[in-house]
């Protein structure tokens, strides 16, 4: 009896490992295919060519970005596989300007990447994922920040008094090596508060740029230093966050609305004065009863101060990083230099260089006139090229329709997916070899030789400021600030490398999604044309 039992216990035995095997084997096999197999075969970009890792994890391509190589890695593999590559299980890069009108001009909505950006616990503009509202928060600044407004004589006449202070900064400065990225930061800072708050409301950097207005750039630049955790990976934000990178994003966010606020607070002198501001255009003052009115329902308090903050923060640093990046160039080139300082010189000026106590810049009129000045534009479209002061990403999601790929040499015809992240990165546009041969090399004869057809396409392919309805709000401003600079100090200064500066180390551009030099300093020196 007791031996039936026992053969009866190793059976039931046998049949629940048997039993628990053949789950177990089930569901290796389901993960297997789920992770594996599908990713490869079936899954509907598996036709899409790129590293075997990539298709299997979201992981690496967030790796390869944390560790500051995701533009030049995405650039070898469009190398390597083609216009189009998959980074990711349900992510691709197109590096074909044909897309862009699908993708951008389209206006796809934009990824979770950009939800991060936002300030003071409230979105903007710029981080606003959805299209439609992304629309109804943009049109309401669009026209002040149109070409016809930033050249008006209110808006003009501040970004004159902004570079005539910039100029005096180089002339106390002249015959030593200078930071300029540091300056230029400060110059675009001071242009971008004085725009947005006014003339009475902003606090001037320049005034003291090696001081205060070093201090605040190094804190933004410590506020920003996080960036891939705040857009990739917020949820480990609180872990890796320094105290002092903490304190340096309060001081920022406490510098910006300390400025909002007595902007604010003097409103009414504002408009008194028929001064046009950002401000005004979100805010009216009520004289009957005395209270500032919010002209917008989508703008409060708050809101418009998440937007003032993504604009100094954006503004300042893209500026900072094309002008010296623009002025490097020259000064490792001394011929480039020579011959736009010669059309600059003999085409505003009567072959007479300025001195450089004269501290008025050129009448921006005259100097935006490409047809006027054609080396100086296509020096400035070079730099634009090579040294993109937001050469990372752009991703976008398929709408649930879908996008058609009509295929390259190396991928059928086929759809894409809704719910895909597509992306365009600048720096693999930009360096596009059938449109720009030998692309790492600092050529602006390239824009000149050019016939009319490549032209036109090579500017296409230009996404310095991005593209279609979310295209830089403010580059109508800041092309404005680096064309006055730019000609009024190649008029006064010839520029040269300071031998104690590691160009090729603290010089080098990051590679992130908004780049700076990776010392966050550009030292160079500006020496008179003219003695004194």
């Amino acid at each position: 009896m007791l031996k039936e039992l026992f053969n009866n216990l190793i059976s039931t035995s046998e049949f629940e490992q048997s039993k628990l095997n053949s789950i177990l084997l089930v569901g290796f096999s389901t993960l297997v295919f789920y992770f594996i197999i599908y990713p490869f075969y079936f899954h509907p970009l598996s036709n899409i060519p790129g590293p075997k890792i990539c298709a299997l994890t979201k992981y690496y391509i967030l790796y390869i970005s944390w560790s500051e190589q995701r533009n030049r890695y995405v650039q070898k593999l469009h190398e390597q596989y083609g216009s189009i590559v998959r980074i990711g299980p349900n992510e691709i890069d197109i590096n074909d300007i044909k897309y862009q009108k699908d993708i951008y001009v389209g206006n796809f909505d934009k990824s979770s990447f950009y939800a991060q950006f936002v300030n003071y616990d409230e979105p903007n503009t710029f981080s606003t994922q959805d299209k439609k509202k992304h629309i109804q928060s943009r049109k309401v600044s669009h026209k002040f920040y149109s070409k016809t407004n930033i050249c008006s004589e209110n808006i003009m006449s501040k970004i004159v008094t902004v570079m005539t202070d910039t100029l005096k900064v180089f002339d106390e400065y002249n015959k030593e090596s200078i930071d300029v990225f540091n300056i230029f930061c400060n110059m675009a800072m001071d242009a971008v508060t004085s725009f947005s708050f006014g003339r009475g409301n902003y606090d001037s950097l320049l005034t003291d740029p090696f001081g205060k207005g070093n201090q605040i750039v190094k804190e933004f630049g410590l506020q920003s230093s996080t960036g891939f955790w705040v857009t990739e990976m917020p949820c480990f934000y609180d872990y890796v966050a320094t105290d002092k990178v903490i304190k340096a994003s309060n001081k920022c966010y406490k510098w910006i609305e300390n400025q909002f606020l007595n902007a604010f607070s003097n409103i009414n002198e504002t408009i008194e004065q028929n001064e046009e501001t950002l401000l005004t255009v979100y805010f009216d003052y009520d004289k009957v009863n005395g209270k500032v009115i919010q002209k917008s329902p989508i703008f409060t308090k708050n809101r418009t101060k998440s937007e003032f903050f993504d604009h100094i923060a954006a503004g300042h640093v893209t500026t900072g990083t094309t002008l010296s990046y623009f002025f490097y160039e020259l000064a490792r080139n001394p011929k480039i230099q020579k011959r736009i300082q010669n059309e600059l010189i003999d085409t505003l000026n009567n072959g007479k260089p300025i001195k450089s106590s004269n501290h008025i810049p050129f009448d921006y009129s005259l100097i935006d006139d490409e047809c006027l000045l054609p080396y100086t534009h296509a020096t400035l479209l070079e730099t634009f090229r090579l040294r993109a002061a937001i050469p990372g990403q752009e991703p976008r999601i398929v709408p649930s329709k879908g996008m058609i790929f009509n295929g390259n040499e190396n991928v059928k015809p086929c759809k894409i997916p809704g719910g895909t992240t597509i992306v365009m990165q600048p720096w693999s546009l930009h360096r596009v070899s059938t449109l720009f041969s030998e692309p790492e090399t600092f050529n602006p004869d390239r824009w000149l030789d050019a016939s009319d057809e490549q032209y036109k396409l090579m500017k296409a392919n230009l996404m310095h400021f991005g593209a279609g309805g979310r295209m830089c709000i403010g580059l109508n401003l800041a092309t404005a600030e680096i064309k006055i600079i730019l000609t009024s100090l190649l008029c006064r200064y010839n520029i040269t490398l300071d031998d104690k500066f590691n160009y090729d180390y603290d010089g080098e551009m990051l590679d992130i999604y908004t780049t700076v030099p990776r010392s966050e300093q550009m030292v160079l020196k500006f020496t008179p044309i003219l003695s004194s």
